[in-house]
């Protein structure tokens, strides 16, 4: 039976930690392989997998986990993240890695940091939410490590005009969504989450948002760094 998720608990720790290792270490392994048809392979599993799971995932919260269809839609940033990744691999457009690469590691790792869950392992909600979160994590490390994608300063910049431009939209959604279904919250732009989050620290929506925007800056500008040195490790290793 499931206990009541704690935070920075031992489950959720080691859930955290395993997805961090198998994402590393995996990759490292298939790059060390340096056999292109299976690198190529598991890039596709990875790619549909990752499409399948976002278009499954609104069927399966509303059918078992009793979730309004109001608040299911995949636009949330790491829906967004993931479907881009996907089509990344399937399409290889850059700009749809560059938008999973950002947003999948500020919006998606913060949500497996600071998840809004009631109950830890074996809860099936548990167990589905850190799949999803964790695959997309798996595959941001993988195309980094095992292919050949750059990112520059203009990448940065961009993805954060996609956010700007797309927020808008995102709030009309919710103030449209909120006269069906009250709790509707994409982007978390109406309301702090229950659970522990950054967002405790900002004013109370939507006040929060020029803070989310300058913090957006910041967290894109930290996670494009280590990108820039694993290039440079790439380049002398292997």
């Amino acid at each position: 039976m499931a206990s009541q998720f704690v935070l920075f608990g031992s489950q959720h720790l080691i859930s955290i930690a395993s997805i961090f290792l198998i994402s590393v270490l995996f990759s490292l392994v298939i790059k060390g392989l340096n056999i292109k048809s299976i690198t190529k392979t598991i890039l596709l599993i990875l790619g549909i997998t990752l499409i399948a799971h976002e278009l499954i995932k609104p069927f399966y919260r509303v059918i078992y986990y009793d979730h309004s269809i109001y608040e299911v839609f995949p636009i949330h940033i790491c829906h967004l993240a993931a479907l881009s990744m996907g089509i990344y691999i399937l399409t290889k457009v850059k700009f749809f890695f560059e938008v999973a690469y950002f947003f999948g590691l500020t919006g998606n790792l913060l949500a497996m940091v600071t998840p809004d869950l009631d109950y830890s392992y074996p809860d099936p909600e548990f167990i589905t939410y850190y799949f999803g979160h964790g695959l997309l994590f798996l595959t941001v490390f993988y195309v980094c490590i095992c292919t050949d994608v750059k990112l520059t300063w203009w990448s940065v910049f961009r993805v954060f005009l996609f956010a700007a431009c797309l927020l808008p939209a995102i709030y009309s959604l919710n103030m449209y969504l909120v006269e069906y279904y009250s709790d509707v919250n994409y982007w978390y732009l109406m309301i702090t989450p229950a659970a522990n989050t950054l967002l405790d620290f900002f004013p109370a929506p939507p006040w929060h948002i020029p803070y989310l925007a300058l913090f957006t800056v910041i967290l894109f500008t930290a996670i494009y760094l280590p990108f820039k040195y694993l290039n440079s490790y790439k380049q002398t290793s292997f």
